[in-house]
This record gives C-alpha cells, sequence and structure tokens, in this order.
C-alpha cells in the first residue's frame, strides 16, 4: 500500500471514530421528543405502584396514560397527563444558595385551559438529568398542579427546584426573578407530591 493510501485510511479511520463519538453525544438528543421519554418513564413508575399504563390512540382530552388497577372484583381507572422536564445544576449563583437542582419548561394558556374543573385527571411530572434518572417524579391531582402554576408572578413558566435540605424538599417558585430565602411570597413547596402514588387511591 502507498504512503498516500495509507494517509488515507488513517483519516477515515478518525473521521469513523469521531462520528462515533459525535453520535454518541446526539443520541439522546435525538432519540424522540421529550415527552415521550417523560411518558416511558412514567409508565415503569405506574406499573411499579401496581397499576397497569395504557396509552392513548389518539391525544385528544389532554389524557396521555390511563391507569388500570382490579382489586377483587373492581377495576379503577385513573386519567393521567404526563409532563417531562430536564434537571439542570448549572444556575445563577443566586439559585446555588437555594437550590441544588433545578427544572424549568413554559405552559401555554391551552395546556391549562378548563383543567382546574376536572376531576379525576391527574398530572404526572417527570424530571430527569441528561445523564440519569433518579426517581424524581411528582403526582399532582390537577387541580393542584393548575393553582400552583397559577399562583406564581409568571403564571405559564414553571420552575421546579430542589433545595439543599437533606429531606428532600422541592418548590415550585413562585417569583421568577432573584430572591433571598424560601418563604411564601417566593416558593410553593411541591414536596408532598413527590412520588405521590397514594393519591392515585
Amino acid at each position: 500500500m502507498s504512503d498516500t493510501a495509507e494517509i488515507r485510511d488513517e483519516a477515515a479511520c478518525g473521521l469513523a471514530l469521531q462520528d462515533d463519538v459525535l453520535s454518541d453525544q446526539m443520541k439522546k438528543q435525538k432519540a424522540g421528543h421529550p415527552e415521550i421519554l417523560g411518558e416511558t418513564l412514567a409508565k415503569f413508575e405506574f406499573f411499579q405502584n401496581g397499576w397497569h399504563p395504557y396509552t392513548r390512540f389518539l391525544d385528544v382530552d389532554k389524557v396521555d396514560l390511563v391507569l388500570r388497577r382490579r382489586r377483587g372484583n373492581l377495576v379503577d381507572y385513573r386519567d393521567v397527563q404526563v409532563k417531562y422536564g430536564k434537571l439542570y445544576e448549572i444556575m445563577a449563583k443566586w439559585e446555588h444558595n437555594l437550590f441544588c437542582t433545578t427544572s424549568w419548561r413554559f405552559f401555554n394558556v391551552k395546556e391549562l385551559e378548563g383543567l382546574e374543573n376536572r376531576k379525576g385527571l391527574y398530572l404526572a411530572y417527570v424530571l430527569s438529568r441528561d445523564d440519569r434518572y433518579q426517581g424524581d417524579i411528582f403526582i399532582f391531582p390537577i387541580d393542584e398542579f393548575v393553582a400552583a402554576v397559577k399562583s406564581g408572578e409568571d403564571r405559564y413558566k414553571v420552575y421546579i427546584s430542589k433545595g439543599h435540605s437533606g429531606h428532600n424538599h422541592w418548590y415550585l417558585r413562585r417569583q421568577g426573578r432573584k430572591f433571598e430565602k424560601l418563604d411564601e411570597p417566593s416558593v410553593f413547596d411541591v414536596s408532598k407530591h413527590y412520588r405521590n402514588f397514594a393519591c392515585l387511591g
């Protein structure tokens, strides 16, 4: 083989290796819509907690999953909407004083419209870092979630953040701008909704 051919082979191998590295970095971003990832994680969690989750064939009535559970001769059903959010550890300096990780996303008017009156509908909010899921899922009765979101300053930009306390305290921020302490005007404690499968009955 000539020197030129060897150089071409080495260059080709280098490009192939570079493509492999790039594909590893991009795989998760190209793996699918984030909400699909959220639904997959939620299905696993519901199954682990005694429910059989089914995906709606049509995305209507703002229901993503239907849960089914048999108890003796009775069969229970629950309707669930699933939302997914990424957790970030890179935050502003002032945020690091209060929180160890945070997630944020926008909700448009249509997503929340009329949900306060949807009795029997639940929202599963799945949070995950890019490299791992650690069981961070919230289960809200839908009216409680909407009320919490609308209690904030910027009603449709939702931040959920974890405090530094070792007691697994999570907060939905009422204030979008800088604040210095975790009090009622600045945050709404949503810790009771963390892994709250009991609210499904």
